[in-house]
């Protein structure tokens, strides 16, 4: 865990970064914080790594070539499990973002993937697992992302936000006529004073990328404007990704989850895999076990779940 002074600003950071010209800046004043001060802590926490990047957080599905996403698993030896991992990392056409080791009775390597369709997804997985000489695995495609927004509370020691659920269909970025290139560097703003002059280049005041990331925004193209912090590097040692097997009360059972336990960071629906009957899939994480446990316990009760495992991971198999 950082400084009290590391911790303030972390939290505004995630929570409470302003969009403006200047959103470093006027965050700084906000926290009564001197400006060349936080530009250089917050540049000095995104070398040490634990600001993974700052700008507006993208829905995945506003890009038509990766519109369509599934999480993987892979049953692998445990002797194999860097060597498979590190198979998975090279593969560029996964546009992956995670790749965990976890602790589960028959599969251990967990991964996403994203591609323009389901059809390529299990191409792309299929060929894979041939490559890496695996036989056993699961592909579970995204039906519907109910919630995604990853904040750390440092102060409560578990993930905290209390974001509502989340459109179930939003514009793609052609559709509303912008520059794909352009758009994803909104998500890694460089470190300064006006991070947005930048886009001068391109033809663009600063003022009008503010109004463009707004209108993101709204549209539910940007799910927020923030800064990423990676929890490894902040203490959070426990990640649990609680799987639910429901009966047909899908939408009640969501909606119960979102209004009651703002420490989910990830809520997915998701096409279940034959002899697999988990539709639900939710992530908490925590400093400690507890709150995780604590929740999946609550959630058994409700009306609907027939069936709660929480499934944690070991390693972050992606981070050096």
């Amino acid at each position: 865990m950082k400084s009290s002074f590391d911790v303030k600003l972390l939290m505004g950071i995630q929570y409470n970064l302003p969009l403006t010209e200047t959103p470093l800046i006027d965050l700084a004043e906000n926290l009564g914080y001197n400006k060349e001060y936080v530009l250089k802590e917050t540049l000095k926490l995104i070398r040490e790594g634990v600001i993974k990047r700052y700008g507006a957080n993208l829905n995945y599905k506003a890009f038509k070539e990766v519109k369509k996403a599934a999480l993987v698993g892979f049953n692998v030896e445990h002797d194999r499990v860097f060597e498979v991992a590190e198979k998975i990392n090279r593969i560029d056409i996964l546009r992956l973002k995670h790749n965990f080791l976890r602790e589960h009775e028959s599969y251990n390597v967990w991964f996403t993937i994203k591609a323009e369709s389901f059809e390529k997804i299990n191409e792309i997985v299929d060929e894979i697992a041939n490559q890496c000489g695996i036989s056993d695995y699961v592909i579970l495609p995204t039906k519907r992302v109910w919630k995604m927004d990853v904040k750390y509370d440092l102060i409560k020691g578990v993930s905290w936000s209390n974001k509502g659920i989340e459109p179930e269909n939003i514009p793609t970025i052609d559709e509303l006529g912008f520059d794909r290139e352009i758009v994803r560097k909104f998500e890694n703003l460089i470190v300064s004073e006006r991070p947005f002059k930048e886009f001068e280049s391109y033809g663009y005041k600063e003022d009008e990328i503010v109004e463009i990331i707004k209108e993101l925004l709204k549209k539910g193209v940007a799910r927020d404007f923030s800064g990423v912090l990676r929890e490894s590097k902040i203490g959070f040692k426990e990640n649990g990704m609680t799987l639910l097997k429901i009966n047909s009360k899908t939408e009640k059972v969501v909606v119960k989850l979102i209004e009651n336990y703002p420490q989910i960071t990830h809520l997915v629906e998701r096409i279940s895999h034959l002899n697999w009957g988990y539709s639900i899939y939710f992530m908490v994480h925590a400093v400690k076990k507890d709150p995780i446990e604590s929740i999946r316990n609550e959630v058994m009760e409700f009306d609907g779940v027939v069936d709660a495992v929480t499934v944690y991971s070991k390693k972050n198999l992606r981070e050096d």
